[in-house]
């Protein structure tokens, strides 16, 4: 956010998912910054205050103001639970920032070492026990990648800081796709240290971390997204990245994963820092192939339900459910110039089905045209005025649903966020940057309720709250959203504001409730809302909750 008046007081509203209730913190953050202490701040000049990073009730915000011979930077880390300011520190740089944290150590990094007329990654650490600064930073001389999210990551899984980077420092970035002096081999860099202990960094060799090979075809790095994912089950913390290839004559969009092995202390000898490979390995000759069970073959341009960059404005891989979630801008016929808002969803095959139609290569042999894409495909909600199986058209459900998922009719662009548990994202247009805007939340999560959160009444053939007059009785106690009063003495808890459906009930005459069956929406609904989507590894739910809070 953007301070421009001094008479307009903002707001930083942070609405806790976890847990129930879910209830809105909202705290001033004029109020905020001054309890900061930051030295020299001036309430009458403009500054931007944005939010950074949250976990473990652990909220970290970036300040900046400008002034005529300088530039105050500070990050400012805020605790929920004590509501108050743990620490607030003075930056020398704010390039490419990042933070993360769990309950005991956070850690915020920059792309701002100089050396050898580029930039190192400099992290430092925070004891949230001690509160106080660790002694040591930490240079990452060989970590290349500066776009998080695409070409590198951080994550903090149980007591290490993971990094990985789907570049290098001896890549030739510049040097042409076919020319002769392109590498082979591409390979990964990865990366982890003991939160609290940074004396050893343990560094994964190049054998480790093959990548790609120059036969898998230029990549499209518009739709690059790199992430890092424990799983649920074995706690294995594995790379997973998607992209863009392009063939002979074709593209296809694919997720492909990697576990991360690191070699036991003997190996490494204290820490790895020459990323020398395994004797044998020839890195400029050798090629490989990804193996199938670690590649989701995504989209190949062929199908009628693929989307161009331009109408994909939020594209992202769910690691709980293993399945591209996106939201696409399509539209009717009714308005051809309105963007359409929607969830496109693409499962992946079972292992008999994806062995049949896949080969384990991006250069795939068969004809792509001929492939069944389609029946992997889900959008919610249908084509409006498509017909149902009984011949009638889209119903008032549809309609509304419609209305929550697209707030404005027009837009730029689509802030968003995904875990593998929810959706967020929120259209914007760019001549309206300070205006408000609303927040839409598709949730997967059946154990997440919400003040004011209705179910579809089928009788009514609208949406019924608790305390809806027009209704006969009261909804079923799932539907009830529970409540409970959180006392801070500096901060203010207030229910957010918010117009949405619990799709996981509907009420049916008489006012009883029916749940919907484990996996089992109604058969509109049965692949759109979720599409088969796995909250847990062995817990499969078709629970969708769509909202829009503003």
């Amino acid at each position: 956010m953007k301070q421009t008046s001094a008479t307009h007081e903002h707001r930083l509203r942070i609405l806790l998912l976890q847990g129930s209730p879910v209830q809105e913190l909202n705290i001033n953050v004029l109020q905020l910054i001054c309890e900061s202490e930051i030295s020299d701040f001036d309430e009458s000049r403009p500054y931007q205050f944005k939010p950074l990073y949250h976990a473990e009730g652990i909220v970290s915000c970036l300040f900046e103001q400008r002034k005529s011979q300088s530039r105050g930077r500070w990050l400012i880390i805020y605790s929920i639970e004590k509501g108050k300011i743990l620490q607030s520190k003075p930056l020398r740089s704010t390039a490419n920032i990042f933070v993360r944290n769990n309950k005991q150590y956070l850690y915020y990094g920059t792309k701002s070492e100089p050396f050898d007329g580029q930039r190192r990654w400099v992290l430092h650490g925070f004891s949230l026990e001690c509160f106080e600064w660790l002694p040591r930073r930490i240079i990452l001389w060989d970590l290349a990648g500066c776009d998080i999210g695409s070409t590198v990551c951080f994550e903090i899984f149980d007591d290490y800081l993971y990094g990985v980077s789907s570049q290098e420092l001896t890549e030739l970035e510049d040097t042409e796709w076919t020319a002769s002096g392109h590498p082979l081999n591409s390979f990964y860099y990865a990366f982890r240290f003991r939160l609290g202990d940074h004396s050893t960094i343990d560094i994964l060799p190049r054998s480790a971390l093959w990548r790609r090979g120059a036969t898998d075809g230029p990549i499209d790095d518009r739709w690059n997204h790199l992430q890092l994912g424990q799983d649920e089950r074995s706690g294995q913390v594995s790379i997973y990245e998607t992209r863009k290839e392009w063939l002979c004559s074709w593209s296809r969009r694919s997720c492909y994963s990697k576990q991360l092995i690191f070699p036991s202390k003997s190996y490494f000898g204290g820490s790895n820092t020459d990323g020398q490979c395994y004797e044998g390995w020839d890195d400029a000759t050798q090629h490989t192939v990804s193996p199938e069970g670690t590649v989701h073959r995504g989209d190949n341009g062929f199908s009628s339900l693929t989307f161009d960059l331009s109408n994909s404005p939020v594209r992202s891989y769910n690691l709980s459910c293993r399945a591209f979630v996106d939201i696409v801008s399509t539209t009717t016929s009714s308005s051809p110039a309105t963007k359409r808002l929607r969830l496109r969803v693409r499962r992946q095959l079972d292992p008999i089905s994806k062995s049949d139609r896949y080969s384990p290569s991006p250069n795939d042999t068969s004809d792509p045209a001929n492939s069944l894409d389609d029946e992997e495909v889900s959008l919610w909600p249908a084509d409006q005025g498509d017909k149902l199986p009984d011949g009638s058209l889209d119903t008032p459900l549809d309609r509304y649903i419609d209305g929550l998922l697209n707030p404005q009719a027009y837009f730029d662009e689509v802030d968003w966020a995904m875990d593998e548990r929810v959706l967020v994202y929120s259209p914007k247009t760019l001549h309206q940057l300070d205006g408000p805007r609303s927040i839409i939340l598709i949730s997967f999560d059946p154990a997440l309720h919400f003040e004011g959160l209705g179910c579809w009444d089928e009788n009514l053939m609208s949406p019924r709250w608790v305390g809806d007059r027009s209704g006969k009785s009261d909804i079923h106690s799932e539907c009830t959203p529970n409540t409970a009063i959180m006392n801070l003495e500096s901060t203010v808890y207030e229910t957010p504001r918010i117009r949405g459906l619990d799709l996981s009930h509907t009420i049916r005459s008489g006012g009883s409730t029916r749940k919907r069956k484990r996996g089992g929406s109604p058969p509109r609904y049965r692949t759109a809302a979720g599409a088969g989507i796995k909250y847990h590894a062995d817990t499969e739910t078709n629970t969708t909750r769509t909202l829009q809070m503003s």
